[in-house]
């Protein structure tokens, strides 16, 4: 088991070798510099939660961009990252205690109880788009693990904003409707104040 201190380090040090590639530097030198972080945690095998198409290397990268991002601490979720599964449109699933059909509208769904993204296929590792729609609920398992919300609905500003960012810094823009994320993330008592 690795220690809580070596984890931290290890988040420093990969958000430092996302930082040294992104945005301008080449994709060589940022690898580098991520092989450069491996030595501290060689022993402990790969993120078994995380699927193999995604990869630790995208998983890790994430992580970084949330610790540059964000004052919260992320080694829970980085030591014991959220279970991963793929599903499809048609398809119910089992989410927080209850069945969810899964429509063509929904890209991904994060289950707070089991801790668990469920991703909806197709999403590519390569699609920045799909990769942010991870970031999004990776951002949630942090989110959760940081602070205590009013509401269900309540940490998604935050993580639209951040999702936001994320493809702003990959050169994409995607036209969300902040009025409704804005509703979707008032909590009751907040809608009776107005």
């Amino acid at each position: 088991m690795v220690s809580k201190k070596a984890v931290t380090r290890y988040i420093l040090c990969v958000a430092a070798a996302f930082l040294a590639g992104c945005p301008t530097g080449h994709p060589s030198a940022q690898a580098d510099a991520m092989d450069a972080c491996e030595p501290s945690l060689t022993a402990e095998p790969s993120h078994r939660q995380v699927p193999a198409v995604i990869g630790d290397h995208l998983f890790r990268e994430m992580i970084g961009w949330i610790a540059m991002n964000t004052s919260y601490d992320l080694v829970v979720t980085y030591g014991d990252p959220p279970t991963v599964s793929f599903c499809t449109v048609g398809e119910i699933i089992t989410y927080e205690q209850s069945e969810l059909l899964v429509d063509p509208i929904l890209l991904a769904a994060f289950d707070r109880e089991k801790r668990h993204i469920f991703l909806t296929h197709p999403w590519s590792p390569l699609n920045y788009f799909d990769q942010s729609v991870l970031l999004h609920e990776l951002i949630h398992d942090v989110q959760l693990q940081n602070r205590d919300w009013d509401c269900t609905g309540a940490p998604e500003l935050e993580a639209y904003r951040l999702q936001d960012k994320w493809l702003f810094e990959h050169n994409i823009m995607h036209r969300f409707d902040w009025a409704m994320i804005t509703r979707l993330s008032r909590c009751p008592d907040d809608s009776e104040a107005r």
